[in-house]
């Protein structure tokens, strides 16, 4: 069986079972890499950030192999659907093993993690209560099947990089229009950057996670 090993933020200000941010790195990266930006983050949420599981050997870590070259980058397919199931079941099951509100599950992905994020925002909208998504897209392999009803209640923050060298932005566009479809609660925004964090999307990540916090989680809105 994979394990998905994790560092944990617990919440800083607590009252009843806290809302959960579950971070899913880059190719190439580890958990303590988005963990860099836990002070950012709503004192509420309990953070709960994975390591992928496949140890690359220069160092670091991927959820599934990729060929190909920055700017044209091709997922091994078998890897990546393997990647997806064991989110979908460690993302579903972790409120029930740490105690958290299992209403408020959100994901924030970066570059893999982000293309992961969204891959489940389609599949299981119903077990998460917002998605953003950092420099990646929606892999047009899924979408062949329509996405889970409940995308249309889910928030979906999208933040790109107008120059990213490795993730085209004009993957993040066509993922813009098709999201556009189904997500009427999808927000997208690019900043002046390569394949990186901009500070104008940092803030706006800040504010959109308070906001949904104050909001009633997604599926209870009728």
């Amino acid at each position: 069986m994979t394990t998905i090993r994790t560092i944990e933020r617990r919440p800083i200000i607590e009252s009843g079972p806290a809302p959960l941010l579950v971070m899913l790195h880059g190719f190439g990266s580890h958990e303590r890499d988005l963990f860099e930006l836990a002070d950012l983050i709503d004192d509420r949420m309990h953070i709960v950030s994975a390591r992928a599981p496949i140890a690359l050997p220069w160092g670091g870590f991927a959820w599934y192999e990729l060929s190909g070259t920055p700017g044209r980058l091709v997922p091994d397919p078998v890897g990546r659907a393997q990647a997806i199931e064991l989110l979908i079941k460690f993302v579903s099951e972790l409120p029930g093993r740490i105690g958290t509100d299992p209403r408020r599950t959100y994901l924030f992905g970066f570059s893999q993690g982000a293309i992961l994020s969204m891959a489940l925002a389609w599949r299981i909208p119903e077990h998460l209560a917002g998605v953003i998504a950092a420099n990646g897209y929606l892999d047009p392999a899924l979408t062949t099947q329509p996405p889970a009803a409940g995308i249309a209640r889910l928030p979906i923050l999208q933040l790109h990089g107008t120059y990213d060298e490795v993730i085209p932005v004009e993957q993040a566009r066509a993922t813009r229009d098709v999201l556009a479809q189904y997500a009427p609660r999808h927000r997208y925004h690019e900043d002046p950057v390569g394949h990186s964090l901009h500070p104008n999307g940092l803030s706006l990540m800040q504010h959109w996670l308070a906001e949904q916090l104050d909001a009633p989680p997604p599926h209870d809105l009728a």
